[in-house]
């Protein structure tokens, strides 16, 4: 084939992914992921996600009055993702006594506060009548190419992965409003971990990995892929740079795996039998004598535990097809995937959780992956593991007198990702 007629070829995919990005920009979106089949995931670039991120909703975990809110909403407006924040109540003693269960486990108070609005959340989801829901932290920071780039790649991964039930395009509803495909079969996992502090396979020390036997993606359901907006290995955070290297990974490859040990929840994503899991049995609204002490460790504890029920990948569905969807275990934990580097990483500067603790007279430490990756934080400027995101304050605009300014950057870095920023 000449190239003159190899150029003329390409044209009508090229117009085709122009209109189709402008288009789903838009904030009736949603209609032409339910039309277009196989033309969307046949793009050689994967056209960017709708305003919830391929989920029912993106749900926030805020209390009234957080002054992290603000910086948050404004990263949201850029790049246009509708977020969600339901009304946390104004815990009082009496009921975070009752949380404790008269367990005298050193454990914060901003811990179980934290713990309590994750619960109030995942109600919130459930009496919502959604399938799935993202469910972040209010610190969190993100790139600005996360709905034009990162979830779409993250989102096939999961979809080869975790392929739907029917021969449909995976953005059909199957006649349910809210029962989208976009991150593959919902019958076939729990929890998406898409962002973390970190899933290094093994617990950390201070001094990073501990390296031993099972960094290896071998015999583990996982598929590598590339993400041109995810920063070298030189710039990940330095405990993630050490398990990119064990996994023999390259410069912009993420892997979206099943979870290993995955840490922190301040983006993760659940469907509706997850959420009832784990405010029933996983993460209940209160202690126990041998139970987890943070919501993040009970996270933590429920994908361990279910790391032993099959998720049915492709090769799954061969072995045991026809029956496979209908199958039921009786393990109570989840089966949970890793997008490894994470899309969503906490901001840097002292937590809530820290903070409580510190007004009440405790010694508040910094965790292992946050002095790890203080000083390269301050050389980047930027979030660990993050390219260009929203921390610094580069795209900040004022609450008065915003449309203009607004406009321009939803244009010029939410669309088009141009990383605006001296230097």
């Amino acid at each position: 084939m000449s190239p003159f007629r190899k150029r003329i070829f390409h044209l009508p995919a090229a117009i085709f992914l122009i209109l189709l990005t402008l288009f789903l920009y838009h904030k009736n979106a949603d209609e032409l992921y339910e039309r277009w089949t196989t033309a969307l995931e046949a793009l050689p670039e994967k056209p960017p996600a709708n305003r919830t991120l391929g989920f029912g909703a993106v749900l926030v975990v805020s209390k009234e009055g957080s002054e992290r809110r603000h910086a948050l909403l404004q990263a949201a407006n850029v790049t246009e993702i509708d977020m969600k924040i339901p009304k946390q109540p104004a815990w009082t003693n009496d009921e975070v006594d009752r949380f404790r269960n008269g367990q005298d486990k050193d454990v914060q108070r901003g811990s179980l506060l934290a713990w309590m609005g994750h619960l109030n959340v995942l109600k919130w989801f459930l009496a919502s009548g959604l399938e799935t829901a993202l469910i972040l932290e209010d610190d969190v920071d993100f790139d600005i190419r996360l709905r034009s780039v990162q979830i779409p790649l993250a989102a096939s991964a999961a979809r080869l992965l975790l392929p739907p039930v029917r021969q449909h395009s995976p953005f059909t509803s199957f006649g349910r409003k809210q029962h989208a495909q976009y991150w593959g079969d919902t019958s076939a996992w729990d929890l998406l971990y898409i962002g973390h502090c970190g899933d290094y396979f093994h617990p950390l020390t201070y001094d990073g990995l501990a390296l031993k036997e099972g960094f290896s993606l071998e015999g583990l359901a996982h598929h590598v892929y590339t993400d041109p907006s995810l920063p070298t290995k030189e710039d990940l955070h330095p405990f993630t740079h050490s398990l990119m290297d064990v996994l023999n990974m390259t410069n912009h490859q993420r892997v979206f795996h099943r979870s290993k040990f995955p840490l922190c929840s301040f983006g993760y994503a659940v469907t509706r039998s997850a959420a009832k899991k784990l405010l029933e049995d996983l993460a209940p609204p209160r202690l126990t004598p041998e139970g987890p002490t943070a919501f993040d460790v009970a996270l933590l504890h429920a994908c361990v535990k279910g790391s032993v029920l099959p998720s049915p990948t492709q090769q799954e569905i061969r072995r045991y097809a026809p029956s496979y969807h209908h199958r039921k275990h009786d393990n109570t934990g989840l089966r949970c995937w890793t997008v490894n580097p994470e899309l969503f990483h906490h901001m840097p500067g002292e937590s809530q959780i820290a903070r409580i603790g510190e007004s009440l007279g405790h010694v508040i430490g910094i965790p292992p992956v946050d002095a790890s990756g203080e000083e390269q934080v301050r050389i980047r400027n930027e979030t660990s593991n993050i390219g260009c995101g929203f921390w610094s304050g580069a795209f900040a605009f004022d609450d008065d007198d915003h449309h203009e300014r607004l406009e321009y950057l939803q244009k010029e870095v939410g669309r088009q990702g141009k990383c605006l920023k001296d230097g």
